[in-house]
């Protein structure tokens, strides 16, 4: 009898959510650096955040552990409070495709 166990990854519209990916934080000498080896997303679904200077409200989890929020303008780089650690914010957010759409909420871009 074979007592193995073996995880399976959900199949997509399960409703069950998958174990997270292992993501190595990524590190730069400056922000043009960072900005060379950022995330592109090329073939995948993503948006692009065009940051102009505008408010955002933040969420911001540091390598320390240490979870801040923020509320400001000119968001281009964040510093935790806690450790001081510095990081660029990458203008490339990912895009989850949704089988339900939700009622309210939902833009549609120009084509």
């Amino acid at each position: 009898m074979n007592t193995d166990k073996q995880e399976s990854k959900p199949e997509t519209g399960t409703g069950k959510i998958p174990l997270k990916r292992l993501v190595m934080p990524k590190s730069a000498k400056n922000r043009e650096e960072a900005w060379y080896i950022q995330d592109q997303k090329e073939n995948e679904p993503h948006g692009w955040i065009q940051w102009k200077g505008t408010d955002v409200c933040m969420d911001v989890y540091c390598k320390c552990g240490c979870h801040s929020h923020i509320d400001a303008s000119f968001a281009y780089n964040v510093k935790c409070p806690k450790c001081g650690t510095v990081y660029f914010c990458n203008g490339h957010i990912e895009f989850i495709e949704i089988e339900e759409e939700p009622d309210t909420c939902v833009v549609t871009g120009e084509a």
